[in-house]
């Protein structure tokens, strides 16, 4: 039951404490555990589960994050703390890619003794200063609060909102003052990503890039128990290579859309140096997929890496697997030269390399089909157009639509008019595309060569 401020107004919170515990507070022993600040909800709905197991005779939420709990059982306040009951404040916690729930930052659960058991109180708190959260439990018997504390982490970890979802891992630098004192700590923040929607309607892919897919990946997922139960280790690395633009970024949509039951980890950029910390997440998650993509900016071959304690650490966690580690990761890059050998050159860390070039003729009309879906199209050439974009990513020819309907929206009587494209319409954007393409400046708006 919650216990309200305005009942509370002339106590502190040890004294409520020890009112609801009925116990001495000197026999109390606390038991704490850290954890990452993205755990907050986690853990909140485990202890609250947990306490709602052993019988919850009151529960406040007052904010004394400056104390443990075990300072607050024993010690008097430092001069400048208040232990005062006050209104905790609630903040937003992400749940879901469009949810947010509000919790206290700062709550108490407490469990009256109970028959052959003692009583407990257990706690969990965010610390904004260092950016963790705290799980803490006390009772006069220390093997209990030990074991509140264990099972809760069981149960955070088994139930974890994190858990199947597609998360992007995103790295704030740490804040400094003139003086170059850390006001905020760095952060590795978990981002709830929208789930992909990747009918197989949608799917545009050379076959043979699609069966290497399905085998390295999705088939290790859908059945890794079959797998397991013939010796088969379920953890594979893949790396997919080639330019910019020809579906890397596709392809590991294409994954995550057909592993639902499997919780998939977006790296990129500053958030690839948290090597060890984006593969535990990945253990604790597991089954799971980490996509680690453009890789070539931080995993670099040993004579031009300046960062060689994040190449080591990789190596390192990836050789760390175990057989029976259901974690699966994607590399991509664009410049597969680059990247150290050790990585893609080692069986084991990465088992198969896979690359995606400019489509050719039968694949590129599938592309234009694809994106011509939403327009009329009765006056257009398709195959004059596969013709003409020969050498083309499959960027390039998304690009080229939107721009033929540019052109052709130059037509339109009214706004809400039709739009019809022409062949000349094409023909007009890709003249318009390359008419500062002169050699390797060419690659920059999508010409490779022809494939």
């Amino acid at each position: 039951m919650w216990r309200w401020l305005r009942d509370l107004a002339v106590k502190d919170i040890g004294a409520f404490l020890a009112a609801e515990l009925k116990r001495p507070l000197s026999r109390f022993h606390s038991h704490v555990k850290e954890l990452p600040q993205y755990r907050f909800v986690d853990l909140h709905d485990a202890v609250a589960n947990r306490c709602q197991d052993l019988g919850i005779t009151a529960t406040i939420a007052s904010d004394h994050r400056s104390e443990y709990l075990n300072a607050i059982l024993h010690a008097k306040p430092g001069r400048w703390v208040s232990r005062r009951v006050a209104r905790s404040a609630r903040i937003a916690w992400a749940v879901g890619p469009a949810e947010e729930i509000f919790l206290p930052v700062d709550i108490f659960w407490i469990c009256a003794a109970a028959t052959g058991r003692e009583p407990l109180v257990a706690r969990v708190h965010y610390d904004a200063d260092h950016e963790k959260t705290i799980v803490e439990a006390a009772s006069p018997d220390a093997a209990a609060a030990q074991s509140f504390v264990t099972e809760a982490l069981r149960r955070a970890d088994a139930a974890s909102v994190y858990r199947k979802r597609v998360l992007a891992l995103r790295f704030e630098p740490a804040n400094r003052d003139a003086f170059g004192d850390v006001e905020k700590p760095e952060r590795l923040r978990v981002l709830f990503a929208p789930e992909p929607t990747v009918d197989d309607d949608d799917i545009v892919m050379d076959v043979t890039v699609r069966q290497l897919l399905w085998r390295n990946v999705i088939d290790l997922q859908l059945r890794r128990d079959v797998l397991k139960a013939h010796g088969v280790p379920i953890r594979r690395g893949i790396l997919l290579h080639g330019p910019p633009g020809t579906g890397k970024s596709f392809a590991c949509r294409y994954l995550c859309a057909k592993l639902p039951d499997t919780t998939r980890i977006l790296v990129a950029g500053s958030a690839l140096q948290h090597v060890a910390a984006i593969f535990a997440l990945a253990r604790l998650l597991q089954p799971s997929l980490v996509i680690l993509e453009d890789v070539d900016l931080v995993f670099t071959t040993r004579d031009i890496n300046v960062q060689g304690s994040i190449l080591g650490e990789l190596l390192d966690q990836m050789d760390g697997l175990r057989p029976h580690e259901d974690v699966g990761f994607v590399l991509t890059t664009n410049a597969i030269d680059r990247i150290e050998a050790a990585i893609k050159e080692r069986p084991g860390r990465i088992s198969q390399c896979i690359h995606l070039g400019p489509p050719g003729p039968e694949l590129r009309q599938r592309y234009l089909a694809r994106y011509l879906t939403p327009y009329v199209t009765a006056a257009v050439d398709i195959e004059t157009l596969v013709m003409r974009s020969g050498g083309t990513t499959q960027a390039f020819l998304k690009d080229w639509v939107h721009r033929a309907v540019q052109i052709a929206t130059e037509r339109l009587a009214a706004p809400g008019d039709e739009v019809e494209l022409r062949t000349e319409d094409f023909e007009t954007a890709l003249c318009e595309a390359r008419s500062s393409a002169q050699g390797a400046s060419a690659r920059i708006i999508g010409f490779l060569g022809e494939p």
